[in-house]
C-alpha cells in the first residue's frame, strides 16, 4: 500500500539549512515514498540506500550528517549492520543513527540503543516523528562541536580543534572519547593502532560505567568526583624478548558524572614502545650514536644483550662497550633506570616517519 504525504506533513518551513544530509536505508518501497518526499520538502538532502553493501558505498563516499536505518534490510539484517559502523567505523562516531523497525518492545528498543542506535522509530514511521528525532539528534552533534570548538566557525576550518586533534595524535598512548552512550566520538592515531582487536572489549566496559553511573544518578546517589573510574589490563602477547606483553586501559570522567552530556576517556598503554619517537628524541638529547642508539631502542623493547647482539650482529663484548657509553651519557647504572629514561617521553611517530609533517 502506497502511503500519500499531506501538505501538511511535509509544509516548509522558511530558512531551512538544505545542506543537511540523511541517507534512508531501506529497502521498503512504502517507507521510502512515505519518508523521501516529506524529508525533502523540510530542507534535507536525501540519499536512497537500498541495502546495506550500498549503504557501506555510501559512507565511504560522502557520510550523511544522519542515518536512518530499517531493521528488515535485504541479504544484511539492519542491526548488524548499525553493530558494523558503530564497530569499525570511529571516524563516523559522531553520525546519528536512527533504527526503523516493526518491532516496538522495550526490550527491542534497548537492544538497538545498546548496540549504538541514538533513537527508534516504530513503524509504521510517522514522518513528524522522525523529523523531531533527526532534529533532536543534529541539535546534539552541534552543542557537541560547540563544545570542542570554543572559537572559530566549522566553515573557516577550525584550526584550533585541528590543532588540539593533530597534538592527540602526536602522543604514544592511545586516546578514545566516548559520550554517554557509550558512542565513540574521538579516537587518536595511537588507539586505533593498539586497540584495533580489542575496540569492542574496551567499549562495553565504558558501557558498563556509564550504565553504573546512570543507576546512581537515578537513586540520587552523592557520586564521588574522582576522574578514574576503571582499570584494566589486555595480555597481547609476548614481545620479541620473549616478554609478556599487555594494553593498559584506563577509563576516566571528563566531565561531572551527573552530566546528561558527560564524556568519558579510555586511555591505552601499551608495555611495548616500538618505533616510539620519544625514545629518539631522548638518545638524541643526550647524545647517542645511531648505533648506540639503536640498542638502547632495543633494551626499550624486553631484548635480552644476547639477543640484541644477534639482531644487530655485533659480538657481546661490543655489547657490552656500547652499552657502558650509554650509561656514560645517560647517567644512569641499570637497564631500568635507562628503559624509564628512554620511555620518558610520550610521543609517537608521525605517519611516513619524522619528517613527514614537514
Amino acid at each position: 500500500m502506497r502511503h500519500s504525504v499531506s501538505t501538511g506533513d511535509v509544509m516548509e518551513r522558511p530558512g531551512i539549512d538544505r545542506s543537511r544530509r540523511i541517507m534512508l536505508c531501506t529497502d521498503d518501497r512504502s517507507l521510502q515514498e512515505r519518508l523521501m518526499p516529506g524529508l525533502q520538502c523540510r530542507g534535507f538532502q536525501v540519499s536512497l540506500a537500498a541495502d546495506a553493501d550500498s549503504a557501506l558505498f555510501q559512507l565511504n563516499v560522502v557520510p550523511p550528517d544522519v542515518m536512518l536505518c530499517d531493521q528488515a534490510l535485504p541479504g544484511y539484517e539492519g542491526m548488524a549492520l548499525l553493530q558494523m559502523i558503530r564497530r569499525d567505523r570511529g571516524d563516523l562516531a559522531a553520525m546519528p543513527i536512527i533504527v526503523m523497525s516493526e518491532y516496538g518492545h522495550s526490550s527491542d528498543i534497548a537492544a538497538a540503543k545498546l548496540a549504538g542506535a541514538d533513537d527508534y522509530a516504530v513503524k509504521p514511521v510517522d514522518l513528524n516523528l522522525i523529523v523531531a528525532s533527526i532534529e533532536a539528534q543534529l541539535r546534539i552533534a552541534a552543542r557537541l562541536r560547540s563544545a570542542m570548538l570554543i572559537e572559530g566557525e566549522l566553515d573557516e576550518g577550525v584550526p584550533r580543534i585541528h590543532a588540539f586533534h593533530r597534538l592527540l595524535d602526536g602522543l604514544s598512548f592511545g586516546i578514545v572519547l566516548f559520550d554517554s552512550h557509550g558512542q565513540q566520538i574521538f579516537t587518536n592515531r595511537s588507539a586505533r593502532q593498539l586497540s584495533r582487536a580489542h575496540a569492542a572489549r574496551i567499549r562495553s566496559w565504558v558501557l558498563r560505567q556509564v550504565s553504573q553511573i546512570g543507576r546512581e544518578n537515578g537513586n540520587g546517589a552523592n557520586c564521588v568526583q574522582f576522574p578514574l573510574l576503571d582499570f584494566r589490563m589486555i595480555p597481547t602477547g609476548l614481545s620479541r624478548g620473549n616478554a609478556a606483553q599487555q594494553l593498559f586501559v584506563a577509563t576516566m570522567a571528563l566531565t561531572a558524572k551527573d552530566d546528561p552530556e558527560m564524556i568519558v576517556a579510555s586511555l591505552i598503554f601499551a608495555t611495548s614502545h616500538q618505533s616510539d619517537e620519544g625514545g629518539r628524541l631522548v638518545a638524541d638529547a643526550i647524545g647517542l650514536t645511531p648505533t648506540e642508539a639503536r640498542l638502547a631502542q632495543f633494551l626499550a623493547e624486553g631484548l635480552r644483550l644476547d639477543q640484541i647482539g644477534d639482531m644487530m650482529g655485533i659480538a657481546k663484548p661490543t655489547v657490552n662497550y656500547h652499552l657502558r657509553n650509554i650509561y656514560q651519557k645517560s647517567g644512569t647504572s641499570r637497564q631500568s633506570d635507562l628503559i624509564t629514561l628512554l620511555r620518558a617521553v610520550h610521543l609517537a611517530e608521525s605517519p611516513g616517519g619524522p619528517a613527514a609533517d614537514g
